[in-house]
């Protein structure tokens, strides 16, 4: 698909339907933060429905004191607010010789937001780590298998 024959969702470019992917026409950029309305989206799988009063996030395993909160005691903890940018990793792939597989991103495929959540560091210390624990494993509600998990 040429320039002149992109299609357009809200304003930014689509690089794919099933699974949604949409990029940020990077001209549009003018600032440091990138507007919400304009930040890339990248999936592999379709976009999970969250039911708030149902949502629960769990933190066990290695740990001394597990727990469970939902989403309004989540609300009620010490939030932070952080710059922070993010690039898919196939980002520019579209300019690569020869052409690889993976969505034929340009250069909009980064942005940079002002992210507010729980820092992860008060979920795992209120849970009291275990000195043997190696690794933190994050499970959302999107799922599938990838064809080739190789590819961004």
């Amino acid at each position: 698909m040429d320039e002149t024959s992109e299609k357009f969702i809200g304003g930014k470019i689509v690089r794919g339907e099933s699974p949604l992917n949409l990029e940020m026409p990077f001209s549009t950029l003018d600032s440091f933060i990138t507007p919400t309305e304009s930040f890339y989206v990248r999936t592999h799988f379709p976009i999970p429905a969250i039911d708030r009063d149902a949502w629960w996030l769990r933190v066990e395993g290695e740990v001394e004191k597990p727990f469970a909160i939902n989403y309004e005691q989540l609300l009620q903890l010490q939030a932070r607010t952080v710059p922070v940018t993010l690039e898919c990793a196939g980002n520019n792939r579209n300019f690569l010789q020869p052409k690889v597989k993976g969505v034929q991103w340009h250069l909009g495929a980064v942005g940079t937001a002002e992210w507010t959540g729980v820092p992860l560091s008060l979920l795992l210390d209120r849970a009291a780590v275990n000195a043997n624990a190696c690794e933190v494993i994050l499970e959302g509600t999107d799922g599938g298998m990838l064809e080739d998990p190789k590819s961004p």
